[in-house]
């Protein structure tokens, strides 16, 4: 008995740890290093930069965003409206200064976790299942 308790008691201080190092910063994201250019589709959310590129006349909307440098740089998927974000930009460039592209590192989607089971889910068990 006191085996499977101090395995139980480990192993909950692990999980808690664990859960301390995601504090929901997991996608803090990146900052701009200089003036940089983003490509959005007409709800203001980031896509690839080819879109704006080879933007076909007919095909959607599609336009640059100008990020300030010192702001954080959207990923894919991500709202250039969304407050949240704190991505600071404006949909016209500024008089004067030039833009990078976004960094390739910013190139990602973010994506929901996703559960695959485990401990009381309804999969069968080692063991217990039908012979």
């Amino acid at each position: 008995m006191k085996k499977q308790l101090a395995l139980t008691t480990a192993m909950a201080a692990t999980l808690t740890s664990l859960s301390a190092c995601s504090s929901g910063n997991d996608w803090e994201g990146s900052y701009a290093d200089n003036d940089t250019r983003v490509c959005v589709d007409e709800a203001g959310r980031r896509v690839d930069d080819s879109q704006c590129r080879s933007y076909i006349r007919g095909g959607g909307y599609y336009g640059w965003y100008y990020v300030n440098r010192g702001s954080r740089l959207p990923y894919y998927g991500d709202s250039v409206r969304d407050t949240k974000l704190g991505i600071k930009g404006s949909p016209a460039p500024v008089a004067g200064r030039s833009y990078a592209d976004a960094p390739s590192h910013t190139n990602l989607t973010r994506s929901a976790a996703m559960s695959r089971g485990g401990f009381g889910s309804s999969s069968r068990s080692f063991g217990g299942g039908r012979s």
